[in-house]
């Protein structure tokens, strides 16, 4: 297959993916998510069910993704994403790094936009799943991630706000560092290496890339905040610095200009 048909082929497929994943996310989020948050008065028990149902679906996309060959993936380490309660930095290149991830792990919680909640194919799924609106802000915000962690949900945070550029990673927010610091948990980093800049920042879902896209997720070791806290018994201080160490070992593990991975199978 010339190079010209294998890129219309993966740009029309990726089309068929998110027409998939829109039409899908819109069939479950009007039939399945209200239906669970009439049936099921219990909370814990609706949450594990909506989150459940979330991943599932998560799940199917990137795998569907996969069968039609518009990506490839692989997942070092997946093992310790087993644990219950971790609080999870990864950085952003691509629009679909929060499904992998949310498809991949087995109790995942991340914080979303309040104004979803007034989106009514939005509000549902949020409330099923029991996801944090970022709305309250402060200290209540710090303290709902915690209490999900603490009930043994994997918090997901981006701390780059938003997609990175193609070229470098963009400023870290400090939220990731407070709730770390104030939650006094260890950091699990999971490290995104895409080989084509694609689904990212300025760039647009059908102009397919020149190859198959490979995604590599790496789930590091722990880094301790313990040690940290030991330095700056400040929160403010603690939460500065751990920011900027964060930014440096991401910067240092992609060997900005980013690493592309090289697959040799699909896995």
């Amino acid at each position: 297959m010339s190079e010209w048909l294998s890129r219309a082929y993966r740009g029309m497929a990726t089309g068929v993916c998110f027409a998939v994943f829109g039409l899908g996310g819109l069939a479950i989020s009007v039939t399945v998510f209200p239906l669970l948050m009439l049936l099921v008065r219990d909370e814990r028990l609706r949450q594990r069910v909506g989150k459940w149902v979330m991943r599932q679906s998560f799940h199917f996309f990137f795998e569907f993704m996969r069968f039609t060959g518009v990506l490839r993936y692989r997942v070092k380490h997946l093992e310790r994403l087993s644990r219950p309660g971790l609080l999870i930095v990864a950085n952003h290149p691509s629009l679909i790094d929060v499904v992998f991830l949310l498809g991949l792990l087995e109790r995942a919680n991340c914080i979303v936009r309040s104004t979803l909640l007034r989106n009514p194919f939005m509000r549902y799924p949020i409330l099923a799943a029991g996801l944090v609106p970022n709305g309250e802000g402060g200290v209540d915000l710090l303290d709902r991630c915690i209490q999900s962690m603490n009930s043994g949900d994997a918090l997901l945070v981006f701390p780059e706000g938003s997609r990175s550029e193609p070229t470098h990673l963009l400023p870290f927010q400090r939220g990731a560092a407070h709730l770390a610091v104030r939650a006094r948990k260890d950091v699990t980093p999971v490290v995104i290496r895409v080989s084509e800049h694609n689904l990212g920042r300025h760039s647009v879902w059908w102009r397919a890339p020149r190859r198959r896209i490979d995604y590599e997720f790496e789930i590091k070791e722990d880094i301790p905040i313990q040690p940290l806290l030991e330095r700056h018994p400040e929160p403010p201080a603690a939460a500065r610095e751990l920011t900027a160490q964060l930014r440096q070992y991401f910067e240092e593990e992609l060997e900005i200009p980013c690493r592309a991975p090289t697959l040799s199978n699909a896995s």
